[in-house]
């Protein structure tokens, strides 16, 4: 599920910018969630007090009662992995966006064209990486990312560790299997971990949803505890 957030004092805007990203969702048959608010405060709430995550933030920077740029700084402090694009009738405004990792910025009113490749690109980010597909042998395996709990360097092997408890072994290096697999994490020298399928994080290992525990290194632990911490945001 892809959930827009849009903050807009101007109730005119934010209709159109509604329509605009619901035909942009639906032309990506994608299946999304887009809510709407009138004020930095109803957004603040929805995200504290309601516990509500989005992966797409469009926020106008010059709003009556507070300015975009500082309700993405307080949505930034708890959240780094949204996007935030800013909206604005005033272009000038846009290099503050850099101080909270923005990924653009659109002059009002919104081009759809542009607003399009920016969203798809951040969709296809998120939600296409649900196989991975490799050669072992003379066959191409396709597997699904939900059923992985971790990847291991086996000799010059990858061996794939299953959630129902059995394995597959590619020939390759697990820095290039890893690459563009956003949901997992190195968490030792020759471990990386899918963090949808953690259960729990302890000082030297983390727990996989199927009991198994897999080695975490010192030096890989904050790195993997953040992501943990993130995935669970993600889900609660």
């Amino acid at each position: 599920m892809y959930r827009i957030a849009i903050c807009e004092d101007e109730k005119t805007f934010l209709e159109e910018n509604e329509r605009i990203c619901r035909g942009i969702m639906e032309k990506l048959d994608a299946e999304h969630e887009i809510f709407l608010f009138e004020s930095s405060a109803a957004l603040l709430d929805a995200f504290f007090a309601q516990n509500k995550r989005y992966d797409l933030c469009l926020l106008d920077i010059v709003m009556d009662e507070s300015s975009g740029m500082k309700l993405a700084q307080k949505l930034r402090e708890h959240d780094f992995d949204s996007v935030i694009i800013f909206i604005t009738s005033h272009p000038e405004y846009a290099i503050e966006g850099y101080g909270v990792n923005a990924l653009h910025y659109l002059v009002k009113p919104i081009c759809p064209d542009k607003l399009e490749r920016l969203v798809a690109a951040d969709y296809h980010r998120r939600f296409h990486q649900s196989h991975i597909v490799f050669r072992t042998g003379v066959q191409n395996l396709r597997i699904a990312t939900k059923d992985v709990v971790y990847l291991e360097i086996v000799g010059r092997s990858v061996n794939i560790a299953l959630v129902d408890g059995s394995s597959v072994q590619y020939q390759g290096r697990l820095s290039d299997f890893l690459s563009g697999l956003k949901q997992f994490v190195r968490c030792h020298n020759s471990f990386a971990l899918n963090i949808a399928n953690v259960r729990e994080i302890e000082k030297t290992c983390a727990i996989a949803i199927n009991g198994r525990q897999v080695p975490v290194s010192r030096t890989y632990y904050k790195d993997t505890q953040k992501a943990f911490l993130q995935q669970m945001r993600k889900v609660t």
